[in-house]
């Protein structure tokens, strides 16, 4: 089978000089869910170009025919998890509004690193390259939508959405670093951000209205 046949000695991390050619029945697509099946598995450390090889079956000239290098594999693993993350978050508050919305997309991000922190940390290193970013903002419609139920002018909603998504954001990032994920005090620590915020918003801009300056 084309590709299978190469015998040189397998290559580095990075892109050998000379593009090996295509596998029948591996493409990019094919490459990232193997790719991202690793992360979840076993690790983002655990995701090299030799692995991904033995996992899918090839060599690793195969992988470099249809990824540039082990960084680009990353990336699309970054883009991935972003886009499956963002569609979580928007199925999460379809059809709610209010505390309950605020509430389920709280929840449906926290279940997401939860659920795959190691797929989340490669996302947050992940360049925000124009897919990405489009991805990133399917989401933050999710969020503003939310907080705009609350009455917020636009102003309010978009300074209420950096003050939820810094608390949520870096509240996760916190979990998956120091692998506390589910203890009673993160959870703590978590429904009390939650019914302060919400009560802030129901008070009329959650804190955030911007007082003018003379």
């Amino acid at each position: 089978m084309a590709g299978t046949a190469q015998t040189e000695t397998p290559p580095s991390e990075s892109a050998p000089a000379k593009r090996p050619r295509r596998r029948a029945g591996l493409d990019p697509d094919v490459i990232t869910l193997a790719a991202v099946e690793l992360v979840d598995a076993e690790g983002a450390a655990a995701l090299t170009t030799k692995a991904l090889a033995r996992k899918l079956e090839v060599t690793q000239p195969a992988l470099y025919a249809h990824m540039e290098n082990l960084a680009a594999i990353q990336r699309a693993v970054g883009l991935y998890g972003m886009r499956a993350m963002s569609e979580e978050l928007r199925s999460a508050v379809l059809g709610r509004s209010g505390d309950e919305a605020l509430r389920a997309l709280a929840e449906a991000y926290r279940d997401y690193v939860r659920n795959y922190p190691d797929r989340f940390l490669v996302q947050c290193s992940a360049p925000p390259s124009p897919e990405y970013r489009a991805a990133g903002e399917r989401a933050a419609e999710a969020v503003r939508a939310v907080l705009r139920s609350y009455g917020l002018d636009e102003d309010e909603v978009r300074l209420a959405h950096l003050s939820f998504r810094a608390t949520i954001h870096g509240f996760a990032v916190l979990e998956v670093q120091s692998r506390s994920i589910g203890s009673a005090h993160d959870d703590a620590a978590f429904e009390y951000f939650l019914d302060r915020f919400a009560a802030g918003l129901q008070a009329g801009g959650g804190g955030t209205r911007r007082r003018s300056r003379k």
